[in-house]
């Protein structure tokens, strides 16, 4: 049985009725109206006693690229305690396996081939990690206090100011466009901004139904996501052993 398979098998979506105010968020740092907004976006995304308790998210996208002749499907497993990433990505025509974590570095297998990333590969997935819609949503749910939440201009996107997320360091890392309903309509890293469309449910989870790049070249549909409360196992992010061998 494949990793993905044994991973999908456990998937558990822990259900409570709870709610919690922006008060009651008492890690987050910074602006206490960004900070209104920012748990006011969690709630609109299915609750913050949802978000709080889970570890890892599995979605499934059917993503579309203006250069390419194929859609092709990627599923990917998402560790929330962790910047660790899981994907499989097949059509017809193309197959890939792409993973990254600091156990195991930045690694893949395209159409059979293996190889592992460059420094510059890995450092940019450890950069942008924390500050995926799916890893800010726990963590504001949490109260992370490694966030400090404030007010922000989405990279290269005039427009009214979003929430911006610092880490530790003090430097912007992540931003979020919210509507007047409070829901992500933009998400942008320092490497990538995405316009959102509506948000769906899944289970008890509303996240946006599809997405595309700033300039439209790039987009997917959301096909499924689910939740766990459970931590993925690390074993899920290193490079299979007959392949790996001998090249690092």
């Amino acid at each position: 049985m494949s990793k993905l398979a044994i991973f999908i098998s456990a998937l558990a979506l822990s259900i409570s009725v709870e709610t919690t105010t922006a008060d009651e968020v008492s890690g987050l740092r910074g602006n206490p109206a960004a900070i209104a907004d920012a748990v006011a976006m969690v709630e609109a995304m299915g609750g913050q006693a949802i978000w709080r308790d889970l570890e890892a998210v599995h979605f499934v996208h059917e993503w579309d690229i203006v250069n390419r002749h194929d859609r092709y499907l990627e599923n990917e497993i998402l560790d929330l305690t962790g910047p660790r990433s899981y994907v499989t990505m097949e059509s017809e025509i193309y197959s890939r396996v792409r993973a990254y974590s600091p156990e195991h570095r930045y690694w893949s297998v395209t159409n059979g081939e293996f190889e592992y990333g460059d420094d510059k590969a890995l450092a940019d997935a450890m950069e942008r990690a924390p500050y995926s819609i799916y890893r800010l949503a726990q963590a504001i749910a949490r109260g992370d206090s490694d966030l400090e939440v404030g007010f922000g201009t989405v990279p290269g996107i005039p427009g009214p100011p979003a929430i911006e997320f610092a880490g530790p360091d003090g430097v912007a890392h992540g931003w979020v466009l919210v509507n007047a309903r409070k829901e992500p309509i933009i998400w942008a890293t320092t490497q990538y901004v995405y316009v959102f469309g509506p948000l769906k449910r899944f289970g008890n989870l509303l996240v946006p139904n599809w997405a595309t790049t700033s300039n439209g070249l790039v987009r997917y549909e959301m096909v499924s996501l689910a939740g766990s409360n459970e931590r993925p196992d690390l074993s899920l992010f290193a490079p299979p052993a007959e392949m790996a061998g001998g090249t690092d």
